[in-house]
């Protein structure tokens, strides 16, 4: 990952682990904060998934996130 996937990509786990929110409210806190839509994040963490899935930081930050985020 990238300097910027890879601060989104942790954004999202410290969100979800201080807010304990679902995944719709977790990226809107997360793109409010860095100026981006929801839909640019929700694609932004979607190429992410796609091209770093099997990554051991991809696997790590995502250990920190729901299982049921689609992500």
């Amino acid at each position: 990952m990238d300097e910027r996937e890879t601060e989104l990509f942790q954004g999202m786990a410290n969100c979800y682990n201080t807010c304990h929110e679902d995944f719709k409210n977790t990226v809107h806190m997360v793109a409010r904060a860095r100026g981006l839509s929801d839909s640019e994040v929700i694609a932004m963490l979607q190429g992410i998934k796609a091209k770093e899935g099997n990554s051991k930081e991809y696997i790590a930050i995502r250990s920190r996130l729901p299982k049921e985020f689609p992500i």
